[in-house]
């Protein structure tokens, strides 16, 4: 019975694999026993667990999925299935059932029956196309034409056509079941996400669904999944709306979770490492990307071995022992599969690498700014806003750039050498280890250079750090430089650093790195040389002579290792570099943080039943507080304060008495060295220099919280913001610049308190509010909002001020002195008692008799009687009695209620919503709303500008370069190329001669004649060194020359000219955006530029050098080569095109994450105060998530091009091999040494026409960053700063006459006129007082003095010469200033108060002791060489006005403005002051703009401006006789709020 059945296997081939009888063909039994049945039977397994996954998976509707598309697929399949079960049928027929055959083919008809069923449920519950069903019908039709390739081979499909009918009908179902799988799903069943509706304009949430997460495999394969993006790229250029939405798991949210949750395990630890961290937070994908380079890298060896079998077959072909031509054939598409899987390899393997580094990218720049937000003090002197940046631009990019794509080489490198080895033993025998010799002795000297390599590349990160930290500081402080002239002083600090040090370090790099090009360059010639010299001198037998077979052979396993010869090395300084931003950002992450468990934050709920009036809200019990740790000496000492839930506490004291400083305590701000402090409650925090974001007025208002139309009205009007809304373009949704650049001090600081008062918090903490308010609107604010009948009358509010006449208005006032508290209590106990409070109110009003007296004002200081108001009345100004009098506490509950939290980008839904400013904004229309946008917008957009990068930009490069240095750079280069080409042609030449069979191939480019060995090797050997010589020279020209000449170039331009940029440049133009390309972009133009030109010089002549040498090898190829470069082109454009402006959008939209970091940072303390930090980092995962949608979407359109051009080179590789075996079969020749050489070349060509592409496209990307660094060289620049043919002479102005003519300005073009046809004279020594309410002009008027802004009409005269006729300079170094805002700089005092170094110590220290700061300084250690901290932070605000005043007691000059100088003194202080400004500048023109009018009272002249006209203009005693005028209303205002 068992000699019935057949045997398994019953064909006479046996197993095989390989058939004996057929060249090229596998055994029947091994394709249906191991490939037919494997496959049938892995898809079945496979099928069965996504059938079961399938099943809990929701159902898609019925009507979108059942389509015509859904029969075809199911029909086809059924022809399958039927074409199966006949053939098996058939063989059942034939008695072959249980063999081999009738196994495989039963479960092919199982396996076409499961896919019949997986077709249906994947249509029903999935949106993709199914990969198993797609891998599974093409691997089937491979194999049934494999089958029906064999059965025509073997003559069944005439003996057995029923057999081979069956096979040809089951692949051709299969086939179109293939076809109709791979088709996309309908686009119905990708609908934008929810949020996505037609109310909500949210760039991130509703871009396009991106087309990868519904490609089917072979379009993620191939990256076609990006075609429509190139086309629509080609056809206009492409916008941020055109790229689509990240997947899930690459948004910032998602990204920085993970990363979060495994750092903060690691901190836990006790030893954390950022490395780890990031290893277990993105391993998995590392790996699989590491996967992907394994497989390219065994892949790729296989060529050398078909190359050699190639070769042979070639060299021997028409011999006894020749192979069958089928062989020839078969090894030249093998060659063409094994590059092509290479290739598919490869491309996922970097897709995979950029996905690991979008998602590096987020989680350390969210990491750094996390942790930016919760800097401490101490950490905050340590680290500037420069060496941050530098973290979030420089150091997580390098980290991420390293790990995702650089890393894979520590463990691929030495793999890819030791494999090329191998094969080179086996090739040339033991005369190899010439070459691994060489490379031994190579190692050391790579390290020792990479070691140089790092140290200069830290050193030339601290020195851009440093740079950008001065950088940073002029342009926050360019108004005061312009003001000051100080121009000059600045630039040469910051060329000092760049040039002397920065460039000075890029130089010395380059030079390193042309030593390091020559190492990289000789080795893998060093090693082909050593191993040719040594195989031919000594050995010559083992293998046979050098003949075609082994040179090219060789010849190409030395190119493969020539990559991770020259690159395996540079991975090294790769590392470090990665390393030591890896320590920096660690060092930053771990720094000290803000101990928020200094403050004990409790909640609070007022509306509780047991909540009582008596509830303590704040408390500070025995506080003791350092600004920094290592402080010797407390800053406040013994502190104890309480505060009630509707009390409002007066922190009194004179300058530097710790006022501030105790605001800041409360919130956790400062170093608690013992004590406590409690808040109960949510907190508001108005900061005494206000903090403006770059956002609408109303944006900087709600702060976050959701929009509510009454209430939000009746804070504006309370904060007496209304007029400045009327006033403004488009109202509150105007666009505020940074740090509030359009806005006055007075509606900073009203915008500032509308922000706590909206928020509706429980505890209010209020640093000096008053001081840059007008007297009018001071005490309008602090009767509608802080005192004992304003909106936060139940409300703990603690109020710091000097503004001593609401005192008696206070529950309690506490001064301190010293960091200590000295006097404390109710005001009438304190004035009782007549302790410190009372002498220092007692000062204010004997300033205020003196005042009075001095002007013939009648009244005695001393008779004024100090009382407690048992009620304000408030019809001034015609305002309506303030919210809350006499409404109980139900009421107060309606009115001032909780402030909920809007939603993080809820602000930009509400400008298409809400209003355009007036108190009717519900009721204003969208367009109206629109075009309040346009109007009200301040700081510009950054423009990506689109379309081909202009060849101007080229010119200023390459001129920059400088023509000698460009053409001495590109004799180098060709020089380079041609010695290589001509060394492998040598070679050729060398192996032909000891060849006998290629000698009537009719092909030759030497006359063959024998030589000696050394001879051979001589030239070669000359050819070889020249070549490293020229490719060194090269980089030497290039670092050395051409690229430090252009930086130096390029820098100073810019520099120049963004100094030279009128305030309007500053006013509408982020500084985040200026660092960004004094930074980011001025770095490429350093760095990539250079080396992305050199690489798209080097990739071009490579291309020509193989085209030439395959051309010149196999001349048909030329004629394929035309419909190719056909291809090449239209892929070029299409790449070009679309890359160009995604790389565009990648720059503009890393402005915004820089700008908003600084500008957090600016405001850190307001954000923590008010809890807003998660909203924050909400807002800077959105901004980054723009940036990385436009990054990746590049990233995968490089894949995109990648693949093709590879493939087009494999392309020319098969056609080489392909017409080097027709012409062996048709024609009767080959040169084995040609077709070597052909395909050495062809195979390069496949990585050098990749590449041309891709450089050249860098090459156009950097020149993006030139092009915008260039756009800031070619800013519209403020008048000269000296014109030499007229100055003004040395002693101008002698006398200080100021005279105004019919003078009209604006701040810029397209605005209106803010100083309008001023015409007054001021004589010479007069004291004039400059007044008027808010946004009056009175500012405006010092701007247009100091040409800050320029005449639209009329001159300004001062000692009767036009000041518009002189240079810049000349005007106001002529001039002297205290401006309204005090700005330091970082530097010593001295540095702050002569930056020119043209004073001496003694006349320093004699403005310091006029200015009442002298004995400060002396304080410190260092005295004049004290370091003033970033910004002046470790000096008070009044302190900082204090060196202000110093600088012009230092300056002297004829004309003095003191713009509302002394704002933030004390009035005792201030008092003080006073008294020596009218000393020491008694011979000069003084203009005072003050809000205190005392300070102005006993000015010559008074000069009232209201709407940036000249109002009024006399002396002060003319003015208040006439009761109508406006001064005298200020006065009387401003007395009857001194009543108080």
């Amino acid at each position: 019975m068992q000699s019935l059945l057949p045997p398994l296997c019953p064909s006479l081939e046996g197993w095989g694999p390989l058939s004996p009888i057929r060249p090229v063909d596998f055994t029947t039994c091994f394709q249906h026993g191991a490939l037919v049945a494997g496959l049938n039977l892995a898809f079945v397994v496979g099928a069965a667990v996504r059938l079961s996954d399938l099943r809990s998976a929701p159902l898609l509707p019925r009507a979108i999925v059942v389509s015509g598309t859904l029969w075809a697929k199911l029909f086809a399949s059924a022809l399958a299935l039927a074409a199966s079960t006949a053939e098996l049928v058939l063989l059942a027929d034939q008695q072959l059932v249980f063999s081999v055959f009738g196994i495989s083919l039963a479960l092919q008809t199982v396996a076409a029956a499961v896919a019949l069923r997986l077709h249906y449920r994947e249509q029903l519950a999935s949106r993709v196309a199914s990969t198993p069903l797609l891998l599974f019908w093409l691997a089937t039709v491979l194999l049934a034409l494999m089958r029906l390739r064999t059965a025509v081979t073997m003559g069944l499909w005439i003996s057995n056509v029923p057999v081979v009918a069956a096979n040809a009908g089951f692949m051709l179902a299969a086939l179109a079941a293939l076809v109709l799988e791979s088709q996309p799903k309908p686009h119905l069943l990708y609908e934008l996400p929810d949020e996505c509706d037609d109310d909500n304009d949210d760039e991130a949430l509703c871009a396009l669904q991106s087309p990868e997460e519904r490609a089917n495999v072979f379009s993620q394969l191939t990256f076609s999944w990006m075609t429509p993006l190139l086309e629509a790229g080609f056809r206009k250029p492409l916008q941020m709306e055109d790229t689509w939405e990240l997947g899930a798991e690459y948004r910032p949210q998602v990204a920085t979770e993970r990363f979060q949750h495994n750092w903060q395990a690691e901190l836990q630890s006790g030893r954390p490492s950022l490395f780890r961290a990031t290893m277990r937070t993105y391993g998995i994908p590392w790996m699989i990307g590491g996967l992907y380079k394994l497989i390219k890298d065994l892949v790729s060896f296989l060529n050398p071995i078909l190359l050699s079998r190639l070769i042979g077959f070639v060299s021997k072909y028409g011999s006894a022992d020749s192979e069958p031509i089928e062989y020839g054939y078969f090894y030249a598409l093998s060659m063409f599969v094994v590059a092509t899987i290479q290739t598919m390899a490869f491309q996922q393997h970097w897709a995979q690498n950029q996905r690991v580094n979008c998602l590096m990218k987020i989680s350390l720049t969210t990491a750094i700014y996390r942790k930016t937000i919760a800097l401490s003090n101490d950490t905050r002197q340590k680290y500037n806003i420069g060496g941050i940046v530098t973290h979030m631009s420089v150091d997580s990019q390098r980290i991420a750039d390293f790990f995702a794509n650089f890393s894979h080489h520590l463990w691929s490198t030495p793999l890819q050498i030791l494999l090329a080895l191998y094969l080179l033993h086996q090739t040339l025998g033991w005369s190899m280890f010439a070459g691994v010799a060489i490379m031994l002795i190579s190692i050391p000297t790579s390290a020792h250079i990479s070691r140089i390599m790092r140290s200069l590349n830290k050193l030339l990160m601290g020195y851009r750090d440093q740079r950008m930290k001065i950088m940073d500081e002029v342009l926050s402080g360019i108004k005061i430089i312009k003001l000051y002239a100080w121009e000059t002083s600045f630039i040469r600090r910051i060329n000092d650093v760049r040039v002397r040090l920065e460039l000075a370090t890029i130089r010395r790099y380059g030079t390193v790195q042309a030593a390091f090009s020559f190492v990289v360059t000789l080795i893998p010639f060093a090693v082909s040389f050593s191993t040719f010299g040594l195989y031919s001198l000594a050995d010559n037998k083992s293998h046979g002579p050098l003949t075609p077979q082994l040179v090219f052979v060789s010849l190409t396993l030395f190119n493969m290792l020539r990559f991770p010869l020259s690159h395996g090395p540079m991975v090294i300084p790769g590392l470090l570099e990665a390393m030591v931003s890896n320590r920096r950002i660690f060092d930053f992450l771990t720094a000290g943080e803000i101990d928020f468990e200094a403050v004990d934050h409790a909640p609070y709920d007022r509306d509780a039943p047991d909540a009582s009036m008596d509830d303590v809200l704040v408390s500070v019990k025995g506080g003791t507080f350092r600004w920094l740790s290592a402080d010797a000496q407390p800053t406040l000492s013994d502190i104890n304060i309480e505060c009630k839930r509707s009390e409002l506490v007066a922190v009194i004291g004179r300058v530097g008495s710790g006022k501030s400083s105790l605001a800041s305590a409360i919130l956790g701000e400062m170093v608690k060295s013992a004590g406590s402090v409690t808040l109960c409650g949510s907190v508001a925090y108005v900061p005494q220099q206000p903090w403006i974001m770059n956002a609408t007025l109303r944006d900087n208002i709600l702060f976050g919280h959701r929009f509510e139309q009454e209430f939000y009205d009746k804070v504006i009007n309370a904060c007496a913001l209304g007029p400045d809304l009327e006033m403004l373009p488009g109202g509150d949704t105007t666009e505020i610049g940074e740090k509030g650049i359009n806005l006055s001090g007075g509606q900073k600081a009203r915008v500032s308190l509308a922000r706590a008062v909206y928020s509706r918090a429980d505890v209010y903490i209020l640093d000096d509010p008053l001081a840059a308010v007008d007297a009018h609107v001071g005490k309008h604010i602090f009767t509608h909002v802080l005192g004992p009948q304003g909106l936060l009358k139940t409300r703990a509010r603690i109020l710091v001020t000097n503004a001593v006449q609401y005192l008696s208005n206070t529950d309690q006032i506490v001064m301190l002195s010293a960091g200590a508290i000295v006097d404390r209590g109710p005001f009438a106990r304190v004035i009782a008692n007549r302790g410190e409070i009372y002498e220092f109110v007692h000062k204010y009003i004997e300033g205020e008799g003196s005042s009075s007296a001095n002007s013939g004002e009648s009244g005695n200081a001393s008779d004024t009687e100090y009382y407690e108001d048992e009620a304000t009345q408030n019809e001034q100004d015609g305002m309506p009695e303030p919210l809350g009098v006499g409404i109980r506490r139900k009421s107060t509950k309606q009115t001032l209620g909780r402030a909920s939290i809007g939603t993080v980008h809820e602000s930009m839904a509400r400008r298409r919503v809400c209003g355009n400013g007036n108190n009717n904004l519900q009721d204003a229309t969208a367009g109206a709303l629109v075009a309040a946008n346009n109007t009200g917008r301040t700081m510009t957009t950054e423009v990506s500008r689109q379309g081909k990068v202009e060849w101007d930009i080229y010119r200023i490069y390459a001129k920059a370069c400088g023509m000698r240095n460009a053409v001495m750079f590109g004799v180098a280069l060709l020089s380079s190329s041609v010695s290589n080409v001509s060394a492998n042609m040598w070679l050729k030449h060398w192996a032909s001669s000891n060849s006998r069979t290629d000698v009537d191939s009719g092909i030759m480019l030497f006359s063959i004649a024998r030589h000696t060995v050394f001879y051979y090797l001589l030239i070669y050997g000359a050819l070889g060194l020249l070549g490293a010589s020229m490719s060194s020279l090269q980089s030497l020209l290039l670092w050395t020359r051409c690229s430090i000449r252009a930086s130096t170039k390029i820098h100073d331009n810019m520099l120049s000219s963004v100094l030279r940029s009128p305030m309007s440049f500053f006013d509408v133009t982020p500084l985040g955006r200026i660092l960004n390309r004094l930074s980011s972009d001025l770095q490429r133009c350093d760095e990539a530029l250079p080396r992305s030109v050199s690489g798209m010089i080097n990739t071009m002549v490579s291309v020509i050098s193989a085209v030439s040498v395959i051309g010149f090898s196999t001349p048909l190829m030329l004629v394929l080569m035309f419909p190719l470069a056909f291809v090449y082109r239209y892929l070029q454009q299409r790449y070009l095109y679309s890359s160009r402006e995604l790389r565009r959008l990648d720059s503009t939209t890393r402005s915004p994450i820089f700008s908003h970091f600084q500008e957090s940072i600016g405001g850190v303390s307001t954000i923590r105060a008010y809890g807003q930090h998660s909203r924050f980092v909400a807002e800077n995962e959105h901004r980054l998530e723009k940036n990385i949608r436009a990054y990746y979407t590049y990233q995968s359109l490089n894949r995109w091009l990648s693949l093709r051009l590879e493939s087009l080179g494999n392309l020319v590789m098969l056609g080489t091999t392909m017409l080097a075996i027709v012409s062996l079969q048709y024609y009767g020749y080959g040169d084995a040494g040609l077709v070597g050489l052909s395909v050495a070349y062809a195979l390069d060509f496949t990585s050098s026409l990749n590449w041309s592409v891709r450089s050249y496209t860098e090459v156009e990307n950097s020149m993006i960053q030139l092009e915008r660094v260039v756009e800031y060289a070619r800013l519209p620049s403020e008048a000269p700063e000296v014109i030499e043919d007229n100055r003004p002479a040395q002693s101008w102005p002698e006398q200080g006459t100021v005279e105004f003519k019919g003078y009209s300005a604006r701040y810029r073009e397209g605005l209106d006129l803010v100083l309008r046809d001023l015409s007054f004279r001021v004589l010479p020594k007069q004291k004039v007082g400059i007044v008027g309410r808010t946004g009056a002009g009175k500012s405006s008027l010092t701007l247009a003095l100091f040409r800050i802004i320029e005449a639209a009409g009329g001159q300004i005269l001062i000692d009767g010469e036009d000041i518009a006729q002189y240079g810049l300079y000349d005007v106001r170094s002529k001039l002297s200033i205290i401006p309204q805002d005090p700005v330091l700089f970082a530097g010593t005092v001295r540095e702050n108060l002569d930056p020119f170094n043209s004073y001496s110590d003694q006349e320093i220290w004699h403005a310091l002791e006029h200015a009442h700061l002298a004995d400060v300084v002396r304080s410190k250690d260092e005295a004049l060489e004290f370091v003033v901290a970033q910004g002046g932070e470790n000096f008070s605000v009044g302190q900082r006005q204090l060196i202000c005043l110093a600088r012009a007691l230092l300056k002297r000059a004829k004309v003095l403005v003191l713009d509302e100088a002394t704002a933030a003194i004390d009035n005792s202080t201030d008092s003080i002051i006073q008294e020596s400004i009218r000393k020491e500048f008694k011979d000069c023109t003084v203009l005072t703009i003050a809000h205190r009018l005392n300070t102005i009272i006993d000015s010559d002249m008074i000069l009232v401006v209201d709407g940036g006209r000249l109002a009024e203009y006399d002396t002060p005693g003319n003015l208040l006789a006439d009761e109508t005028s406006l001064f005298a209303k200020l006065v009387e205002e401003s007395r009857n709020n001194d009543s108080q």
